[in-house]
């Protein structure tokens, strides 16, 4: 609380002083009217003239007052309060020096007006007391100039006038003590009013700071229950309320929505850390928003996902692939982090409203659900929706449901398709491959619910089981003069887990299978930057234990030949995209490949070879194993015999069905 001013308060009282002037002066007019009578009546025709001069200052003095208003006052300066105060007390000291007067007169002109003319001075004085309280100085003087000289001049001539006088002066000193009081009270008044109104004040600005404070925090909780931490972007719930706000079904003019969804960021996420992953999508938000049009909403829908909606437009859905275009070349760019060139992709959904969906809610779906489709398809463009991608992500839900129960209760069943050793004969082993035909789902092939389990974490249950299963029953494969071996695969999900090797160990054991029958095929993504260290001591772990490493589809994805003198890998298979084109480009990626492979001491397998004519070529090349349909489809059950030889010359002249059965015929002989 802060005090008032001294100057402050003797305004305030001075403005009090001016307040009670009214009453004062209309008190002291019929004082003066009535005295003139008495004294005109006992023959002092004198009194006119002393109630025209009284008159004559009651009416200046008035007409001051009414000059002077308690806010004119209260604003005045500290010159202009002095003049003021001046002036009225001028005029009360006039005043009392008139009553002083007429005490005088009223002595010398021997009538018994003494006692009348002392009653109405008195009585004026104790209203002065009371009245002009609120000026200390200005009271007393007042008092005095009216009590003392009527005291001394009335009584002073009559043989009991000394014990009048001294009444009159005891009077005069008792007047003088309660204005004092009266004075102090007043004040302290004035004082305890101010201060309250401080107080009040104070309050008032605490209590508008404190509502101020009160709507900043609210806006700010408003905002941050609304915007994205990280990126500072609008989250999903004011992103629908915009929606709910701009877009209208009825508006007759379409709107869209991109939904978009970073590529390859969850693996620099988890390799470098979420401090890295975090930088990347501040570094993304920043890129894209200025690729944002006017008339649109863009926010941040979770993880590495973002939405962008087009307000309704013209040609709005073409609008939507050009801006969709764009913000995928502007994250293809790499990002410069901490001296690393980190490279992410971009993949967009597009959804039209309402044309696609006809709740906000149900557009935003529908957009995710195509850029499901796009992460299916090969990523990095924009996908358009369809109808058809509801039914898809149903299924794929169902799936997802469905496996953890179909692996507990090992629903999936192996089947085994041989490989061929083209220079022997023989069957150098079988692939252990997963098959799953559900009661009401139907048959799942494994390119539908293998990626499904990589993206649930169920692949690491599913490749033990596959694991488990396929080594009790290559066991029971024994041949006269070999046994073949069991190719299973296995995710680098499970090559990342420190005690894989182990667990590896444990089946081989448990089944009896011994470790050089096994080989693991894992795809070209093993050689990924990302958790490097914990794949190649798993390799190397199994490696030492005896069991063989293959690298499945060579060449479809990473620069990985170079990675080959690093890793203790035994075998590697070249993928069956390259069949179609051994005449051409394919043919060069087979020789390359069996080239460096031989100067490495590692096999070469070819999948996928269907015709006489591929495995020749193969063949001439240098491949020594053979997969394909032209050597038999995967079976539920490996055919035991004593001969599993296939003469070499034979094979050419087998059609693919045909030399598939000739494997099994010869099996059995």
């Amino acid at each position: 609380m802060h005090a008032r001013e001294p100057e402050s308060v003797e305004r305030e009282l001075l403005a009090i002083a001016f307040e009670n002037l009214k009453p004062m002066l209309a008190m002291n007019f019929v004082a003066c009217g009535g005295v003139s009578i008495i004294l005109w009546s006992d023959g002092a025709h004198w009194a006119v003239w002393w109630f025209a001069t009284a008159a004559t200052l009651v009416l200046l003095r008035y007409g001051l007052s009414a000059r002077l208003s308690r806010g004119v006052i209260l604003g005045g300066t500290l010159r202009q309060s002095a003049r003021w105060r001046r002036q009225f007390a001028v005029g009360l000291y006039l005043s009392a020096a008139l009553w002083a007067g007429l005490s005088l007169l009223v002595s010398h002109s021997n009538n018994s007006s003494e006692y009348m003319v002392a009653i109405i001075i008195s009585a004026l004085a104790a209203g002065g007391s009371g009245i002009m309280a609120s000026l200390l100085r200005e009271g007393r003087l007042y008092i005095a100039m009216m009590l003392g000289p009527a005291s001394i001049l009335l009584f002073a001539s009559d043989h009991q006038g000394g014990v009048m006088v001294i009444l009159g002066l005891v009077f005069l000193i008792i007047m003088i003590v309660i204005h004092k009081r009266n004075y102090v009270a007043i004040r302290c008044s004035v004082v305890l009013k101010n201060e309250n109104l401080d107080l009040v004040r104070d309050l008032q600005m605490l209590n508008s700071d404190l509502e101020r404070r009160i709507e900043e925090r609210t806006s700010a909780l408003a905002d941050a229950a609304n915007s994205d931490s990280l990126t500072g972007l609008p989250n999903r719930r004011r992103l629908l309320a915009w929606m709910h706000t701009h877009l209208h079904a009825d508006n007759g003019r379409d709107a869209a929505a991109l939904f978009l969804d970073l590529d390859r960021f969850k693996q620099i996420n988890d390799a470098m850390g979420h401090d890295v992953g975090d930088r990347i999508l501040r570094g993304v938000t920043e890129r894209l928003s200025g690729l944002i049009p006017d008339n649109a909403m863009f926010a941040r829908w979770g993880g590495d996902e973002f939405v962008l909606v087009l307000g309704h437009g013209n040609d709005v859905f073409r609008k939507a692939e050009r801006i969709g275009d764009a913000l995928i070349d502007a994250v293809s760019q790499p990002f410069q982090i901490d001296g690393h060139s980190l490279s992410i992709g971009l993949s967009a959904g597009l959804a039209m409203f309402p044309g696609d969906a006809s709740t906000h809610e149900a557009l935003i779906l529908a957009a995710d659900l195509a850029v499901a489709e796009v992460k299916r398809q090969g990523r990095g463009k924009v996908l358009t929706f369809r109808e058809s991608y509801a039914a898809t992500q149903k299924r794929r839900f169902d799936v997802s449901r469905a496996l953890p129960e179909a692996i507990q209760v090992e629903q999936l069943v192996l089947h085994y398709q041989p490989i061929f050793n083209w220079r022997t004969g023989n069957i150098h082993g079988y692939e252990a491959l997963a098959r799953w035909n559900h009661p009401k789902l139907g048959t799942i092939n494994p390119d539908e619910f293998i990626p499904i389990a990589e993206e649930t974490d169920r692949i690491i249950a599913l490749g033990d089981l596959v694991l488990r299963r396929g080594c009790a029953a290559a066991v029971a494969w024994t041949m006269p003069d070999h046994a073949p071996i069991v190719a299973v695969n296995v995710s680098v999900k499970q090559l990342r887990e420190s005690d894989f090797a182990l667990r590896v160990a444990q089946i081989l054991a448990q089944t009896g299978l011994a470790a050089g029958r096994l080989e693991l095929e894992v795809t070209e993504s093993v050689f990924a930057e990302d958790h490097i260290d914990a794949t190649r001591f798993s390799i190397e772990s199994l490696r030492a234990i005896g069991v063989s490493l293959l690298i499945d589809d060579f060449g479809t994805g990473y620069s990985s030949l170079s990675r080959l003198l690093s890793f203790p890998v035994t075998a590697v298979k070249i993928d069956k995209s390259f069949m179609s084109t051994l005449d051409g480009k394919g043919g060069a990626v087979v020789e390359s490949t069996v080239l460096i492979a031989r100067r490495l001491g590692i096999s070469v397998v070819a999948e996928g070879v269907e015709t006489a004519e591929q495995a020749k070529l193969l063949s001439e090349m240098g491949v020594d194993l053979f997969q394909g349909y032209y050597f038999g489809r995967p079976s539920a059950s490996v055919l035991e015999g004593h001969d599993m030889r296939l003469p070499i010359a034979a094979v050419p002249d087998l059609a693919p069905s045909e030399c598939g059965t000739a494997i099994h015929v010869l099996a059995r002989s």
